[in-house]
């Protein structure tokens, strides 16, 4: 049985509106804008790890350090750090012990830009600028001198203040929802180490070996985020 020019005119014109319907279905959903990611302000708080994981190289130096950072729009953190330092070092010729602690305060700007939903990982780069309070004693040290022969003596308790500035560049992201990890790297420059006797600190809370005028630190952090509201 032969099918009308009518019918085949009819049946050409459904597959072509159903090929012509497709595409468009198609077309819609590749265009389609894709959701803006929201950026989530809140206080963050974290403890930085980092002074417990070199405890096996400098047995002689245990501290602990916390940072609250506070995220006010989508590129900039306002970011404080505090921590405390204790150090014994008992060597054949010097003893030396301090105890202190620092704070630092400075700002993070945030380059890392992604257009994903639910995406609040960060890249920063920032400065601090630290200062650190701290009292140390050498209770015994020797020098020790072959012609005129060995001395020998102590220092008592004094204080020392010091300031620095600090060039940071961290990496920071979102583990499970508002829980971040993070780490930076830091290039500290002494700025001046103020001390009541001729005593120098062997190492400034916070900063490190006193007589390198240049520092390399390092961070590990652990936060949680408290959420405000969504950008």
């Amino acid at each position: 049985m032969r099918i009308s020019k009518t019918l085949k005119y009819i049946l050409s014109s459904l597959l072509l509106f159903s090929v012509f319907s497709a595409s468009g279905q198609e077309i819609e959903v590749v265009t389609e804008k894709p959701k803006e990611n929201k950026v989530v302000n809140g206080l963050s708080l974290g403890v930085d790890v980092a002074p417990l994981i070199i405890i096996p190289f400098e047995p002689g130096r245990i501290g602990i350090g916390f940072l609250g950072r506070y995220l006010f729009n989508q590129d900039w953190f306002v970011v404080g750090e505090m921590g405390f330092e204790n150090v014994n070092v008992d060597k054949k010729t010097y003893e030396y012990k301090s105890n202190g602690g620092f704070l630092k305060l400075g700002m993070d700007y945030n380059f890392f830009h992604v257009n994903e939903p639910g995406n609040n990982d960060n890249i920063t780069v920032g400065i601090r600028y630290g200062i650190a309070t701290q009292n140390h004693q050498s209770p015994g040290y020797t020098v020790i001198d072959d012609y005129w022969g060995d001395y020998t003596g102590s220092f008592g308790k004094s204080n020392v203040t010091s300031n620095w500035m600090e060039v940071v560049f961290g990496l920071r992201t979102e583990v499970v929802k508002n829980f971040f990890m993070g780490w930076s790297f830091r290039m500290k420059m002494l700025i001046k180490a103020h001390t009541s006797n001729v005593q120098e600190p062997y190492t400034i809370p916070g900063y490190g070996k006193w007589d390198n005028k240049v520092n390399m630190g390092f961070t590990y952090t652990l936060e949680y985020q408290i959420p405000f509201k969504k950008n």
